[in-house]
């Protein structure tokens, strides 16, 4: 979605919140993810996935930008968290992401396929290695805000 109907969309929660209501937004953070391969706590591999988010998550920073610099909204609380996906392989963990993203119409360059195709063999290499277990991860960054309604 672009931005526009992004804003669109928080102006039309606006207009349905009650007065001084609670929106909460939910989101990765801009700066890529991990993927690993895992036994328990140990990390047995670990590469970057992704350098960058895609460009909705960076299209959505900017909306709640606008909303709450228009003052249709307040920021109440900001708090960033660690979000882990598990899967068995890196096989299921890349099908995953496939259907996650199945909506993105950001065209992916070659360089970030190869790489990425590179980083679920080599996790694939570390699990078979590791055994019983060990498992696929995927570590990201996300942010939970919660912004107040102003209303007029």
């Amino acid at each position: 979605m672009k931005i526009e109907g992004m804003v669109h969309a928080l102006e039309e929660i606006r207009r349905l919140l009650k007065p001084g209501g609670i929106l909460v937004d939910i989101h990765p953070i801009p700066e890529g993810s991990l993927t690993e391969a895992r036994r328990g706590e140990s990390v047995l591999f670990s590469g970057i996935t992704r350098e960058t988010c895609s460009e909705a998550v960076i299209q959505a920073e900017k909306a709640l930008a606008q909303v709450v610099d228009r003052g249709l909204f307040v920021v109440e609380k900001r708090a960033r968290f660690d979000f882990f996906t598990y899967a068995s392989s890196a096989g299921e963990l890349s099908a995953y992401w496939e259907e996650l993203e199945a909506f993105d119409s950001t065209p992916q360059d070659d360089p970030q396929t190869i790489r990425e195709k590179y980083l679920y063999a080599r996790v694939d290499e570390a699990l078979r290695e590791f055994g019983e277990g060990a498992e696929a991860v995927t570590h990201e960054r996300a942010r939970i805000t919660s912004m107040k309604s102003l209303q007029s």
